[in-house]
């Protein structure tokens, strides 16, 4: 296996690839017309793990509107094709309907370079741009990210695909 790890990060470099992809996807890309500025149509949530193994301290939950549910573990392995199980479709499709609710208590970024941290980062994409939050607080709107997050994280465990 040839990884090339960014050692700095202490992740994979096919993973930092994977998920700038991502956030530099466009609505135009998809040929996805937005109903308004605030419609949310990429989600990205950086998920730190505890571990002492290089690159396996991060894994990144990405959401394209309608389109893939992935997740890209930071040492540079893909699970893909998640948006194939109905749950998993309509808990994707539930946080990016729901999400936009948040957008005010976010400032908007063009920053998408990873960093580890001990709290998820949240980056929600709208035709405005990309819209940051690190859950770093335990209030209303932390925890309502956290839990449309984990909403969709269960329902992924659901379909044992991550055997």
């Amino acid at each position: 296996m040839n990884q090339r790890f960014n050692f700095d990060k202490q992740v994979d470099e096919k993973y930092l690839n994977n998920r700038l992809r991502v956030l530099e996807y466009t609505n135009q890309d998809m040929n996805l017309s937005l109903e308004n500025n605030n419609q949310v149509y990429i989600a990205v949530f950086d998920i730190p793990t505890k571990t002492n193994i290089i690159g396996f301290q991060t894994e990144t939950l990405a959401l394209v509107f309608g389109l893939n549910v992935h997740l890209y573990h930071g040492s540079g392995s893909v699970i893909t094709n998640l948006e194939q199980y109905p749950e998993v479709m309509k808990a994707m499709q539930s946080l990016l309907l729901s999400s936009s609710q948040a957008l005010p208590y976010m400032k908007l970024t063009e920053d998408f370079n990873f960093y580890n941290s001990e709290y998820v980062r949240v980056y929600l994409k709208t035709e405005q741009g990309v819209h940051f939050k690190e859950l770093n607080k335990k209030d209303k709107i932390d925890i309502f990210l956290q839990n449309m997050m984990n909403y969709v994280l269960n329902e992924i465990t659901k379909t044992n695909a991550l055997k």
